[in-house]
């Protein structure tokens, strides 16, 4: 699936106050949106040309444009409109238009007081959060890095079945089942609340998983800090995926992710992550216990604090 339509209601996104010699205005921002959509193939639904009041008429006018609920977006500003897409598959997101007060956007997946930062790609990861669509969020030479999905998980369990993966890390869990629901409540917190966590390394020549990558939230000394990870599958390693993975990730956490540092606990006796560590710019503090083992606590300053 992919989404090729945004339905809105011009009337509803109209800023202009009643002393503007102008009846209508639209934000900046909004305008650049609607101009540059059609060069991602997505069609432009105006509601008020339709005089669209139920959800009835809203299928009639989406089959007109020959598309279906479950490729569209709804971009609206008041709830009547929100409520048109209630109970399908048409992903809703809610304008805080200053001139419409009192709204309550119960419909809709967020919400969005200005569109200064709103681009397509803004659109499209709303939409496929709707329709639990992974997002692609890092892209190396070799590799993407992407939310997992369920349907990783066979490629995940082959690739902890090597001997030097849960070497030094804990495994997978050897109930499939237990599995897949840490992997729904995962990808319903973490991905869902911050917009990172572990993601799945792909390569892009093969489409084949090779690893996960990615920064976790971990409890140290009484406080939640922000913890880079990676594991790459044995015939990956020693090609320079992992350095090439978290480089990307680092300047990821450095401009998105709203910690000041980030964080590497390991074994002392995995000489490979200890150097990757040192390589990435990673200093070590100290020796820390963590879940009964002893680990090395390496720190890097993502940027500066003072």
């Amino acid at each position: 699936m992919k989404l090729r339509g945004l339905i809105i209601s011009l009337k509803e996104l109209n800023i202009a106050e009643d002393k503007d010699p102008e009846r209508f205005v639209m934000e900046d921002g909004l305008t650049e949106l609607l101009d540059s959509l059609y060069r991602y193939g997505v069609q432009v639904i105006n509601l008020d040309m339709f005089k669209t009041d139920s959800q009835e008429k809203l299928w009639a006018v989406l089959q007109l444009h020959q598309l279906k609920p479950e490729e569209c977006l709804l971009l609206a500003a008041m709830d009547r409109s929100l409520s048109l897409g209630e109970h399908s598959a048409l992903a809703c997101v809610g304008y805080v238009n200053p001139r419409i007060p009192g709204q309550k956007f119960s419909g809709a997946e967020m919400l969005v007081e200005g569109f200064d930062e709103v681009d397509f790609y803004f659109l499209e990861r709303i939409y496929q959060r709707k329709h639990g669509i992974p997002w692609t969020v890092i892209e190396t030479r070799r590799c993407i890095l992407r939310e997992t999905a369920l349907e990783d998980l066979d490629a995940l369990y082959e690739i902890y079945q090597g001997k030097s993966i849960t070497r030094y890390m804990e495994g997978l869990y050897e109930d499939r089942e237990k599995e897949e629901e840490y992997t729904r409540q995962y990808i319903r917190s973490m991905y869902g609340f911050y917009g990172y966590g572990m993601w799945v390394a792909q390569e892009k020549s093969s489409g084949k998983v090779i690893g996960r990558a990615g920064l976790d939230h971990l409890q140290s000394e009484g406080e939640i800090v922000l913890e880079l990870g990676y594991v790459i599958a044995e015939e990956y390693q020693n090609q320079g995926y992992a350095t090439e993975l978290c480089q990307e990730i680092l300047k990821f956490a450095r401009e998105a992710s709203g910690f000041s540092a980030v964080y590497c606990f390991i074994h002392k006796e995995n000489e490979i992550s200890i150097h990757l560590a040192e390589k990435l710019g990673f200093i070590w503090q100290k020796e820390v216990k963590m879940r009964g083992k002893p680990l090395q606590k390496y720190m890097k300053q993502l940027y500066n604090v003072d």
